[in-house]
């Protein structure tokens, strides 16, 4: 089996949600933890979490958790794609396939992540109903050619297209 690194993306604000999501509660637990979890029941190891705003609290929050942090210093005046490859930048040389999901994204079942992992491709995607989700799974090489691109203003759907990536979506029931 591959090496498996895990990306948790948690640099944002929650500007809309007026609560910072990553540490609200969900059935007992935060949000963030329900995600940690979840990723190390799927066997990745390291798992990277990019903080931004409330970077102290989250360290303070998963100091128990076996999960490494990368800071984004630069989290509001940046996308979600950048944060993103800050963790890909400071994966261990050897991994070769990446779970990544925003933190606020608490309640994927198992069975989602297992389809994910036997599924072969550069980039797959869960969808409900056709329409994609998360967390997704990429390859090393995916996410290197994705930062090889200067223009990251269209996000990770856009990222994907300008280097030639090919989804493979994964039916899940969650």
């Amino acid at each position: 089996m591959s090496k498996l690194a895990a990306i948790i993306l948690a640099a944002g604000v929650s500007s809309r949600m007026g609560n910072f999501k990553p540490l609200l509660p969900v059935d007992g637990r935060t949000m963030i933890r329900r995600v940690v979890d979840s990723m190390q029941k799927a066997g990745a190891d390291p798992i990277l979490v990019v903080t931004g705003y409330q970077h102290d609290a989250l360290v303070q929050h998963l100091r128990d958790s076996n999960v490494h942090f990368v800071h984004n210093q630069r989290y509001y005046a940046t996308q979600m794609l950048d944060s993103l490859l800050l963790g890909a930048a400071a994966l261990p040389k050897d991994t070769q396939r990446v779970l990544i999901t925003p933190a606020d994204v608490p309640l994927v079942e198992e069975t989602t992540v297992t389809a994910l992992l036997q599924a072969q491709g550069e980039f797959i995607r869960p969808t409900y109903q056709e329409k994609p989700g998360h967390p997704v799974l990429m390859t090393a090489a995916a996410l290197r050619k994705i930062a090889a691109f200067p223009d990251h203003s269209d996000g990770l759907r856009g990222a994907v297209l300008d280097a030639g990536i090919v989804p493979v979506d994964v039916p899940v029931e969650d």
